[in-house]
């Protein structure tokens, strides 16, 4: 079974510093174990979302037309200095800071999302769709609660975000949006 050796290539992507996991971080301002839970529940959705869409129908496709591949890199760059602006002067109110809207289109747009589906998804003559299918969620759960508490840490319980904390998130963000836009050119 080919399964152990695509949930490790998944999580070595997935715990990675990136646009989700930066937002994640941030959003465990005021964490709740509710909270917790739909901010997990969003991250794997909006993954499976794009994985399973990319892995069977979108490969072809982006291949075809480099531009529409390049437009989803500059679309992903665009909204990541966004949230880099938004962060760095938002006030201190967790849900002005990073909400599940905000993390489910970061999650949507995030470009290891693609990677996933394009690159790594296991054939399906190797492993059944369901067995990948559980396998990234599962994979995504954990390496996305990682990244929830080590916000949490950073951050503690605290209901305001301190400037430091905002500042090196927004600072993240802006790279990475720095980085999506070269790698679309």
């Amino acid at each position: 079974m080919h399964l152990l050796p695509f949930a490790a290539g998944v999580f070595a992507l997935l715990i990675l510093p990136g646009p989700t996991n930066a937002t994640l971080a941030m959003a465990s301002q005021g964490l709740s174990a509710g909270r917790a839970i739909m901010l997990l529940g969003t991250v794997v959705s909006a993954y499976l979302a794009i994985v399973i869409p990319a892995s069977g129908l979108a490969g072809p496709f982006l291949h075809a037309h480099p531009l529409v591949a390049q437009g989803v890199k500059l679309a992903s760059a665009t909204w990541v200095f966004y949230l880099a602006l938004r962060l760095w002067g938002v006030g201190s109110s967790p849900a002005e800071i990073m909400t599940v809207r905000q993390l489910a289109i970061t999650t949507l747009l995030n470009p290891k999302a693609l990677i996933i589906g394009l690159t790594m998804m296991p054939d399906a003559q190797d492993v059944s769709g369901i067995a990948a299918t559980a396998t990234l969620a599962f994979v995504v759960l954990f390496a996305s609660s990682i990244w929830l508490s080590t916000g949490r840490i950073v951050l503690g319980g605290e209901k305001q975000m301190p400037l430091l904390a905002r500042r090196c998130g927004s600072a993240t963000l802006l790279l990475f949006s720095a980085v999506l836009t070269f790698s679309a050119f």
